[in-house]
């Protein structure tokens, strides 16, 4: 986990301070050739970046969040999303869906994420998170118009792990639990994934027995998975 004294030394570098000069350049680029966009926003470590790099170059931008009914257990997101709404006076509009807990198969931000009236959003992924993401950056860039004629905007696609936990800790963003435990380098998610449900409760049982018990209450079937 990166302290604060590493993340201010490592700030100063010219290398870093070229990157977020960059990236605002391009928000600001993207920003002039799209009428209406949006932020999706998980408030994990790289879209909690591109938020406030966003907010900084237009504070007008409605932010959108998926959620799901466990998704307050998971994690702090409440308190997180209080920080924004106070610091920022943001307008964060929670979309809360059903999840495959609870019998549903329409996930992820294609099936549930309104589009009406948007032309365009931004979303934190990166190059280094996966080999997928990888690709899809590298072949399709970081201003990708869709077959639905939806823009893709992706301003942290050359961001490193150092570089997100940098700017977070030296801007005194709001820092979800999760990584104070696990470090910059975790991954989180606003809800229980389908994929690997068993290592996302058994942590959470770990971390937070009464939130555990909390969500035993609302989807019983989570007790299959530790």
């Amino acid at each position: 986990m990166m302290d604060e004294k590493t993340a201010y030394l490592y700030s100063q570098l010219y290398s870093y301070k070229a990157l977020v000069r960059k990236t605002k350049g391009f928000i600001s680029w993207a920003l002039k050739n799209v009428k209406n966009p949006y932020i999706a926003c998980s408030f994990g470590k790289d879209s909690s970046v591109m938020l406030h790099l966003c907010l900084e170059c237009n504070k007008d931008i409605p932010v959108n969040f998926l959620c799901k009914i466990e998704t307050d257990l998971i994690d702090d997101y409440t308190g997180v999303i209080k920080w924004w709404e106070e610091k920022f006076n943001a307008s964060i509009n929670r979309i809360c869906y059903k999840g495959w807990l609870e019998g549903s198969n329409k996930t992820g931000i294609a099936n549930n994420m309104p589009t009406d009236g948007f032309d365009s959003y931004f979303v934190g992924i990166r190059e280094e998170e996966s080999v997928g993401r990888r690709i899809t950056l590298k072949k399709h860039g970081k201003f990708f118009k869709s077959s639905s004629g939806l823009i893709r905007i992706s301003p942290m696609s050359e961001w490193t792990t150092r570089d997100i936990a940098t700017y977070m800790l030296v801007n005194e963003l709001p820092i979800l639990k999760a990584y104070m435990r696990e470090g910059f380098e975790s991954r989180t998610t606003s809800n229980i994934p389908s994929k690997y449900p068993h290592e996302s409760i058994a942590r959470l049982k770990d971390s937070n027995i009464e939130a555990y018990n909390k969500l035993l209450k609302i989807l019983p079937d989570a007790k299959y998975f530790t």
